[in-house]
């Protein structure tokens, strides 16, 4: 019977397939356009990467980071408000957020698009929400969770994703008594102020940061390690370090061994894990092309020193760029990131229903039913687990 340790086991593969089936969410793509070479206003649940697919089409936000240096000091930090100029990739316009203001561009209008068509998931009670949504009439235990997460929480999905069936299934196990709701609100950016509020007493799924290293971390970083509790681990991605096979620095031993690199991460991944070990400006510059296949091809010319990303997908796409033996990972790097529940700290109810979460997953895992649904979900995207 497959036990706790089967979380690793399907973790290294979940990059793969989040790569595979990357692109432009639902979300980003219903929303109106915006025109390269103005000034655009972060809003609310904003992220480089989806004001990028708004602008180009694609998550390519490499260039947007570029152009707005100035204001920008990390490219996975942007702050509500902050006007970022969208450079035009054609090379007309404005270079910089600077020379855009110089020459007085305004705000940037976006272009009108459909709006998405309406989704439903069969796992009532589950109603799609908003950042003012409250907790479900009728009692029981409320969970919050999000869309545009595939393959963990997505309300088009079967069950509403993985996660979402293995925290009802969990619940089911260790309180059958217990009424479950699951709401989906759609701004992410909401969920931790909602669950402080008492709008709910759960949200799923949160990555858990070194929150010993919280002095590192990103404002919402720190906040999650300084106001949540966690669940034992639902999943863990495996993450490593690459270099050329040649290279001495396959022999590193500590982060800091990688102080004065150049370092590439596919875009639209996480970030905390590098700011934990302060890989990040001024210590290391940090790349985020469109791709993993970038980032090889960019390490074998030189370009960058160090590709750091899922092992699964940094082997799928070794094999498939014939790199092998070319290629070396630094194997006293490697790391765990893991996806947890979260309750409120100071919440009594929350530790409570956290203990019932763990409780009701390793149920399923020691019976075996956590290894199905995972296997399933993976399945249904061509990922098959033996």
């Amino acid at each position: 019977m497959p036990g706790a340790s089967c979380a690793g086991a399907i973790g290294v593969f979940l990059a793969v397939l989040l790569a595979a089936i990357a692109g432009p969410s639902s979300d980003a793509v219903a929303q109106a356009r915006i025109a390269c070479g103005s000034l655009y206003r972060v809003a609310s649940g904003d992220t480089l990467h989806k004001i990028a697919t708004r602008a180009y089409g694609k998550g390519d936000y490499q260039t947007i980071f570029e152009a707005n240096r100035d204001i920008l000091p990390d490219i996975s930090r942007i702050a509500v408000g902050d006007e970022l100029l969208i450079p035009c990739l054609d090379g007309t316009g404005p270079k910089t957020r600077r020379e855009a203001l110089a020459l007085g561009a305004g705000t940037g209008k976006a272009d009108a698009a459909p709006a998405p068509e309406a989704t439903t998931v069969a796992i009532p009670p589950a109603p799609e929400g908003s950042a003012s949504a409250i907790r479900p009439a009728g009692g029981g235990i409320g969970f919050v969770t999000g869309s545009d997460f595939a393959p963990f929480a997505h309300r088009a999905l079967p069950e509403g994703g993985m996660i979402t069936e293995l925290v009802r299934l969990a619940m089911a196990r260790a309180a059958p008594d217990r009424e479950v709701n699951v709401t989906f609100v759609n701004d992410w950016s909401a969920h931790l102020g909602l669950l402080e509020q008492g709008a709910y007493d759960l949200g799923f799924p949160w990555y858990r940061p070194d929150c010993s290293k919280a002095d590192r971390l990103s404002a919402s970083m720190r906040r999650r390690c300084a106001g949540f509790e966690f669940s034992n681990p639902l999943f863990e991605v495996a993450i490593g370090y690459y270099v050329r096979a040649a290279d001495p620095l396959a022999e590193a031993t500590a982060y800091d061994g990688l102080f004065g690199r150049k370092l590439c991460r596919p875009a639209g991944y996480f970030t905390f894990d590098l700011d934990q070990e302060d890989l990040r400006e001024p210590n290391a510059t940090r790349i985020f092309p469109p791709t993993a296949a970038d980032c090889f091809t960019w390490l074998m010319r030189g370009e960058v020193d160090v590709v750091t990303l899922n092992k699964s997908l940094a082997a799928a796409e070794i094999s498939k760029l014939g790199l092998d033996g070319r290629v070396a990972e630094i194997v006293a790097l490697a790391s765990a990131q893991t996806l947890h529940v979260v309750a409120p700290k100071g919440d009594p109810e929350g530790r409570a229903y956290l203990d019932l979460v763990n409780a009701g997953l390793a149920d399923l895992q020691a019976s075996g039913r956590w290894f199905e649904v995972v296997s399933r979900h993976l399945g249904a995207f061509g990922v098959w687990i033996r």
